[in-house]
């Protein structure tokens, strides 16, 4: 898997040509996850830590949640959400006319979330860098994820903005109720006091 690797500086200045790479490798859904998805997803979350830790934030101590406990929550939600949105890519497929295949939609999730992941870093640096760079990841990623979609997951036109948009609802249902959940059954994942009424995560 040292190919996939490439992919964390690949996907910001040749994303096509990482799609194709990806789509031709084709990797085994386990062998993706033990050793790319889950060790991207620890190393964003740990150098998130890290970087919050030592950058000053500017918010009151009693707003930022344990560092340790946060850090458990923010990777097995970003996880849950990387399996439920290829699980909904894969099992949508069949109705919107597409090809069936976990594996490929694992693969098209895992590199899309990328820049995503590296946001997750860049989040720390002060305001408004830091949640303009998050932001711009984020966004990256969601057109990352619609390319990906297409090149290696192979939907028809036609179809694709609908497999899309009811992929990442379904996605996104699992990972607010897990978010939730979690927050609250996790000691120190949540702050003392929460800044706003949407405050997730």
């Amino acid at each position: 898997m040292t190919w996939a690797w490439g992919a964390i500086k690949g996907v910001f200045y040749r994303p096509r040509a990482v799609l194709r790479e990806w789509r031709a490798h084709d990797p085994e859904p386990v062998a993706l996850l033990t050793r790319f998805t889950i060790p991207v997803i620890v190393l964003s979350v740990v150098a998130s830590a890290m970087a919050h830790d030592v950058l000053p934030s500017g918010f009151p101590p009693e707003t930022r949640p344990q560092l340790v406990p946060f850090s458990i929550y923010s990777g097995l939600t970003q996880l849950v959400g990387v399996l439920a949105l290829a699980a909904a890519a894969h099992y949508l497929c069949d109705l919107f006319q597409g090809r069936s295949d976990f594996r490929r939609a694992l693969a098209a999730v895992s590199v899309a979330m990328v820049p995503a992941w590296v946001g997750n870093v860049l989040a720390a640096l002060p305001w408004p860098y830091g949640a303009s760079l998050a932001l711009g990841g984020i966004l990256y990623s969601l057109v990352l994820l619609y390319a990906a979609f297409v090149v290696i997951l192979g939907m028809r036109p036609g179809n694709r903005v609908g497999h899309y948009a009811a992929s990442l609802g379904a996605a996104l249902l699992v990972v607010f109720a897990f978010g939730w959940q979690a927050v609250s059954l996790i000691p120190g994942a949540a702050p003392e006091v929460r800044l706003g009424t949407t405050w997730l995560i």
